[in-house]
Order: structure tokens, then sequence, then C-alpha cells
């Protein structure tokens, strides 16, 4: 599998965790590191930044995820052992754009930002 393959693949791993409510497969799909950074939380103005654990216990209590949503693939750049794609993801409720980096600290692509901007249909 090229970089380019195993890259598409830890992003479609990391949102079909999201809409399975699947903290296992999150569990491997992120880094230690990882932060979601969104603009807006529901109803709520500003900047909010969540921790993977903060992440996983939004997926988990079915705050974030749960419908299942479709990967347009705008741009994806890797650099060495870094890569980022710009995504477009639609499901029956919202759209996202979304700036997605990961970083591949071993033998496998894991999700390090998630930086998406939500918009309800």
């Amino acid at each position: 599998m090229t970089s380019l393959e195993q890259v598409q693949k830890a992003i479609q791993d990391f949102i079909k965790a999201g809409d399975n409510n699947d903290i296992t497969a999150l569990e491997v799909v992120l880094h230690p590191q990882f932060q979601n950074i969104q603009d807006g939380f529901f109803h709520e103005k500003g900047i909010y930044i969540f921790s993977k654990e903060d992440y996983k216990k939004l997926v988990e209590t079915k705050q974030f995820g749960g419908s299942a949503r479709t990967i347009d693939f705008v741009t994806i750049n890797i650099a060495g052992n870094i890569a980022q794609a710009t995504l477009r993801l639609e499901s029956e409720f919202l759209n996202f754009d979304s700036t997605v980096v990961l970083c591949k600290p071993a033998d496998r692509w894991m999700v390090i930002h998630n930086i998406p901007s939500i918009k309800r249909k």
C-alpha cells in the first residue's frame, strides 16, 4: 500500500469510527496528543479544543458522531512522516469542511489534529 493509500485509509478509519461511535477504533487511529479544534460547539460560540480523551468521551456519549458520512478528499499533501488533508464530509444532518493532520511516528499513520468547520443542513 502506498503512503497516499495509507493516509486515506487512516482518515477513513477515523471518520468511520466517529460515524459508528466506535471508541476502540478511535483509540487505534488517534495519536496520544490528538486535538480536535473547532469554532463553536453546537449553539455555543468560541474556540473549542478537545483532547483525545475528551473527543472519545463525546463520541462515546453520542454527542459527536452516530451518522454515516460521505468523504470527498479535496487535497492530500504528504511530506515525510506528516500528512495534511482537506475533506468535505456530508451526513444526513450536517456538512463538514475539515482539515485533518496525520503523523507516522512508527509503522502506521495516526490522526493528530482534526479541524472541522461544521454547518447544519
